[in-house]
């Protein structure tokens, strides 16, 4: 790989780093740079299985910790579902508002004038779901007391 690039690589490795206040560990280098540029959306198992060809001693908890970290700093989504299976009664089309902090899910109606299901080559759509992940009032608040309580300590 060309100097240029394995810098470039290092100063963004750094970068992220520095934003998120995480400490520059191998493991976490390991997994950010596998992550870069990679559209494939691995599992965790994947990811592993990845970086233990370059750190052999990697815990599958370790790249399950990073990972999580990672969707906290807002640098990945977690694609699944909800901590424990959920039933709906609700089974007209509809939207899911769920907060990734508590897992508390509101629902939400969806415009009448839906596209249809598009046709994918190789792929039969049999029913589409319409998430929106984020944090509920009371969990926002929560954070927000969190953050000023953080930034606070750092101040004295």
């Amino acid at each position: 790989m060309a100097t240029q690039q394995i810098a470039k690589e290092e100063q963004e490795f750094q970068d992220f780093c520095a934003a998120h206040g995480c400490k520059r560990t191998r493991q976490r280098r390991a997994i950010f740079l596998y992550l870069r540029g990679n559209y494939t959306h691995p599992t965790v198992n994947q990811v592993w299985e990845a970086v233990r060809g370059e750190i052999p001693s990697i815990t599958r908890e370790s790249v399950f910790r990073i990972l999580s970290e990672m969707v906290d700093y807002g640098q990945l989504n977690r694609m699944d579902k909800i901590v424990n299976a959920r039933f709906d009664s609700r089974i007209m089309e509809h939207g899911h508002a769920i907060c990734r902090r508590c897992g508390k899910v509101v629902d939400f109606d969806l415009p009448s004038s839906l596209p249809p299901i598009p046709e994918i080559p190789g792929f039969t759509g049999l029913h589409r779901e319409y998430r929106l992940c984020g944090l509920c009032a009371a969990c926002a608040e929560e954070e927000r007391k969190e953050w000023e309580e953080q930034k606070h300590c750092q101040a004295e």
